[in-house]
């Protein structure tokens, strides 16, 4: 990315969006259905650690639209905003991330253990293992593989900076395997 002197702009890294991924637990999963439809559902997830090839969790049930339309077009597109603390009425800082997803047994070690490693994921792991012991079957992890290229907007920039030209705060960045 190039700042308005044609010099490169190095402030948003791989680093730095990796870890706002890892810092947020909220995101807008979207998929398609088998007839085209889009559909959009907002989720919470986890992220796997460094050294690992990176990858998203979300719990869910089998049953469920985005589930379904995984089977059978595994194809995904994630919006992760980053709320802003002050200036809350300010739209949030975006990445966008576009990848692959499989459903996961609901016992998976790897999804747990991101789930885990959250306050939120924790509950959820929690209300969905009771929900099993009353006998629902359909519980399982969706794991999410994003393609390497991701899309930033406004992600490293102050508000202010963009005031002129709103452009100049996209990004891409490329994420390395094991980040």
């Amino acid at each position: 990315m190039a700042d308005q002197d044609g010099q490169r702009d190095t402030r948003v890294t791989p680093r730095l969006v990796i870890g706002q991924i890892r810092r947020q637990h909220f995101a807008v999963l979207s998929t398609v259905g088998r007839d085209g439809a889009p559909h959009s559902a907002g989720v919470s997830y986890g992220s796997n650690g460094s050294g690992d090839a990176f990858a998203i969790y979300v719990m869910t049930r089998r049953h469920l639209l985005k589930a379904r339309n995984i089977q059978s077009d595994p194809r995904v597109s994630i919006v992760i905003p980053i709320p802003r603390p002050v200036l809350s009425f300010l739209p949030p800082a975006t990445i966008q991330l576009h990848g692959r997803a499989e459903l996961l047994n609901w016992d998976d070690p790897n999804g747990t253990a991101v789930f885990e490693k959250f306050w939120m994921g924790r509950r959820i792991l929690r209300g969905y293992q009771r929900a099993r012991e009353d006998g629902e079957s359909r519980v399982c992890f969706v794991k999410i593989v994003p393609e390497p290229q991701v899309s930033t907007y406004m992600v490293g920039y102050q508000i202010w900076e963009l005031r002129r030209n709103m452009e100049s705060g996209s990004a891409k960045v490329i994420l390395a395997p094991g980040m």
